[in-house]
């Protein structure tokens, strides 16, 4: 397959990033570069690095500061766990406010020292 030009790749790129922002996982975004692009799998990562890229640049450049991200971070997950509830969906719940903890550091699991137990 011919080489991709600028343009292509920009696509691409913009493409892989939209997967992410959906909440696709790398494996899957790779996984789709490979089948529709016809892409090595070293490619697929290495556009997929570049989306990230992205990301974090537009993080970066909105201003927006810690604080603010997990005052937002926070309003989600309480949101999600909400419509769990009204979904009764115990697992998704209880996945948020283990995310809540994680994040907050408020529960019981983040005084242990050692870090996670399985």
């Amino acid at each position: 397959m011919a080489k991709a030009n600028a343009e292509a790749t920009a696509e691409r790129v913009d493409h892989l990033q939209g997967m992410i922002l959906s909440g696709q996982p790398n494996t899957a975004c790779v996984a789709y570069a490979r089948q529709t692009w016809g892409v090595s799998r070293a490619q697929g990562y290495r556009l997929l690095k570049k989306a990230w890229a992205l990301i974090k640049d537009d993080i970066e450049k909105s201003g927006i500061d810690r604080q603010e991200l997990l005052s937002w971070s926070i309003q989600m997950l309480m949101a999600a766990a909400g419509q769990a509830m009204k979904q009764n969906n115990p697992g998704a719940v209880v996945g948020a406010i283990r995310q809540l903890d994680h994040m907050t550091g408020t529960g019981y699991n983040s005084h242990r020292s050692g870090g996670i137990r399985r």
